[in-house]
């Protein structure tokens, strides 16, 4: 009885290993078995094979036969089988042909091993077979020539370096040409933007409302504000009436403003506010906060009452220079001794 069991256990265990063996298959197999000479074909070569079975590929390199080339290889494609049980392992070359014939791809050789295994078994694809053919020729017809090459049409992009070029030229030409004609002339080749200034008037008005919203002397920085209200000042004179008084003293810049048509009201305020700002910046006086309003609204005064004569002027004259502006200083010296004696019982009162 023990006989029998040991029998039948040995056919059942055979028969499983068999099974479990048949589950290796290879396969060789091209897309067409007859090409052009010339044409690509792809080979596929595929092994499926349980997942405890370690396998080997066959070693393939960039021909199969002599006449066989391999022009790419793929990558390798592994799938899974619905049971997980098996995989199908795949891979695709490219190949190729340059002679007419009959080839044989020999089979290829797949190497596998069972765990229980103590060495390698193969396997082999079925060879297969390619023909290979060429264009039939009639010999008996008529040679004909080469055809001539087709004409590509004419693109934007091939026409473009030509247009750079005579822009390039022509542009290059044309600086030559104002060049040499400016030279001739002497003008600059380049003239500077012309700078549109504001007048002498609206310039000193402008610097004394900042002046006024700076608030200097309420911050105890007198002499900083009289020094800038003096610069204001001197600058209008320089500007309207062509007085250098960023150069002269007060009594330059009084001799200057006689010889012009502002009145004594006006020349009075200004001297008044040039002698206090001396005071403030080279005897260190200190004015009182109504002093320094006045002589900030005194400036305004001047400013705008001696403008209001040179606006008189031009409209009688028509145009505005230094000569129409002064008077004869023949006329001014009788009256010199005068008015220096008025203006000096004047400052010290504004003082």
């Amino acid at each position: 009885m023990n006989r029998i069991l040991t029998i039948t256990g040995a056919i059942l265990i055979f028969a499983c290993m068999s099974i479990t063996q048949a589950q290796v298959a290879v396969e060789a197999r091209l897309d067409t078995n007859a090409i052009l000479v010339g044409d690509q074909v792809d080979l596929y070569l595929t092994i499926t094979y349980p997942q405890n079975v370690n396998v080997g590929w066959p070693s393939i390199k960039d021909t199969i036969t002599g006449d066989i080339e391999i022009l790419r290889t793929f990558r390798p494609d592994s799938v899974l089988d619905d049971q997980r049980s098996s995989i199908t392992h795949s891979r695709v070359f490219t190949v190729t042909a340059f002679d007419s014939g009959f080839y044989a791809i020999p089979p290829f050789v797949f190497r596998y091993r069972y765990p229980e295994d103590t060495g390698f078994s193969t396997m082999e694809t079925r060879p297969l077979l390619l023909e290979v053919y060429t264009l039939p020729v009639d010999l008996s017809a008529e040679i004909k020539d080469i055809r001539e090459p087709l004409r590509a049409p004419f693109t934007f992009r091939e026409a473009l370096p030509w247009i750079i070029t005579f822009i390039l030229i022509a542009g290059a030409g044309y600086f030559i040409y104002v060049y040499s004609r400016k030279r001739k002339k002497e003008e600059p080749l380049f003239r500077p933007p012309l700078k549109i200034s504001k007048p002498p008037f609206e310039l000193a008005m402008d610097a004394l409302e900042n002046l006024k919203y700076k608030k200097l002397w309420q911050s105890g920085q007198v002499k900083e504000y009289y020094t800038e209200l003096t610069e204001i000042v001197r600058s209008y004179l320089e500007g309207q009436f062509s007085i250098h008084a960023l150069e002269y003293t007060t009594s330059e810049i009084m001799d200057g403003i006689q010889r012009t048509s502002v009145n004594q009201q006006a020349r009075n305020k200004l001297s008044g506010v040039l002698t206090l700002a001396d005071l403030v910046k080279f005897a260190k006086g200190n004015p009182t906060p109504l002093e320094n309003d006045l002589s900030l609204n005194h400036i305004f005064d001047f400013v705008r009452e001696s403008y209001g004569i040179v606006h008189q002027m031009e409209k009688k004259t028509g145009q505005m220079t230094p000569e129409t502006l002064a008077v004869d200083a023949g006329d001014r010296d009788n009256e010199g001794s005068d008015n220096n004696s008025l203006k000096s019982e004047e400052n010290v009162e504004n003082v």
